[in-house]
């Protein structure tokens, strides 16, 4: 036991000279600020907080990292440097543009493993200890590990809720400005791989099922990061991104299934992870041509105003106001514009009521006192948020 908390203290300090850790933080702060410059711009006010690309990724990320974590420790599995250093330059390289939509596992184990196709070109100016030969069990493992990072891609999707999806405007293609959703989220998963020196000894006859050639182990924690991003103009975002997480799903589990049976034959990683990216990237073009083929769901409307986002903490999200509903009336008086709905609220400075066509096309009402200090038009963003502001600043 003495032997394992030693390993694993040093495993977590090797962790941090990897510079995926500062990455994965500098990039996301960079990505934030300039989210939340353009709210200001387009809306007049920051909607959400600093490093909001993180919420609700932390369950997700400790679960994964520890199943991860023990799937490895209990076959005694171990990546090549060399697989180390290209998920690290690839990460970097797939990410310098704050955008995330080259985050996914395929794209990012997809590369390093295309590119290390060739390392035998360029392993010689190395350092000699990285100078052997990748192993076939190495390989499997990987291609494996980027199956199982596309479902856990999958997963957050279908678990995203309207509160992670990031409102912006637009200009349409007849000039007037529209509503779209962004639909962003990064993810950082450390997970434990053997290492062929250190103080570990075989515990059992079948430990480690993937022989390193070593006899004694170490361990290395090992940051992935992985993320998406998507915009969403004609439908509900999170219907959209729910349907893209079920067949994201479908191709992790098809990447797993051709990697495994590179164990029995060697050509079968390789086609997994062409279908990896492939299928990656067929998905994400069939979600924007279906999202273009659709009219502007978040456009100004003559029968009232659509929803395009909620302040949290605010009134409007205190009422259970959602993304996508329409407010037919306001204290009794039916709007269409933001004016009309900004005097409909000054009706009565205390109390409003509103009138609420859901998704379904139902009627709903929703009430609430007002108090002094709170935000002024409930906390609610329309596709027509100070549009005259935006061309002002242009």
């Amino acid at each position: 036991m003495e032997t394992w908390l030693i390993e694993l203290a040093k495993g977590v300090g090797k962790l941090f000279f990897n510079p995926l850790i500062y990455w994965f933080f500098i990039v996301t702060f960079i990505a934030s600020f300039t989210r939340i410059k353009k709210e200001r711009k387009y809306f007049g006010t920051k909607i959400f907080t600093i490093f909001d690309e993180l919420r609700y990724t932390w369950k997700t990320t400790l679960l994964a990292g520890l199943s991860l974590s023990l799937g490895m420790l209990i076959i005694g599995a171990s990546l090549h440097y060399l697989m180390i250093a290209g998920l690290v330059l690839f990460t970097i390289l797939f990410s310098i543009g704050k955008r995330f939509t080259w985050l996914s596992a395929a794209y990012t184990f997809g590369f390093t493993y295309i590119a290390l196709l060739f390392s035998p070109y360029f392993i010689s100016y190395l350092p000699t200890s990285w100078n052997t030969e990748i192993k076939d069990s190495q390989w499997l493992i990987f291609t494996t590990l980027m199956g199982i990072f596309i479902l856990i891609e999958a997963i957050k999707m279908i678990r995203i809720q309207q509160e992670e999806t990031f409102p912006e405007l637009k200009k349409g293609s007849r000039g007037k400005w529209v509503g779209q959703h962004r639909v962003k989220k990064i993810m950082l998963i450390p997970f434990i791989s053997l290492l062929p020196a250190g103080l570990i000894t075989p515990f059992a006859d079948w430990w480690p099922i993937f022989s390193i050639g070593e006899t004694e182990f170490g361990l290395l924690f090992i940051p992935a990061i992985i993320g998406f991003e998507h915009v969403v103009r004609g439908s509900m975002p999170i219907k959209a991104t729910h349907k893209f997480g079920q067949s994201l799903l479908i191709l992790g589990f098809i990447v797993i299934g051709f990697s495994i049976a590179g164990y029995y034959i060697t050509i079968f990683t390789l086609i997994s992870v062409v279908i990896a990216i492939i299928g990656r990237e067929l998905l994400a073009l069939q979600f924007r041509l279906r999202d273009l083929r659709n009219p502007t769901y978040f456009a100004v409307e003559e029968t009232g105003l659509k929803v395009l986002g909620i302040i949290p903490g605010t009134p409007a999200e205190n009422i259970g106001l959602m993304i996508g509903e329409k407010i037919i009336k306001v204290n009794g008086q039916p709007v269409s514009s933001e004016q009309a709905f900004y005097e409909a609220l000054q009706l009565n400075s205390a109390y409003c009521k509103l009138d609420i066509r859901d998704e379904r096309g139902e009627i709903r009402f929703a009430q609430r006192a007002l108090y002094q200090g709170e935000h002024y038009e409930l906390g609610i963003i329309f596709p027509s948020e100070t549009t005259w502001k935006i061309e002002k600043a242009q």
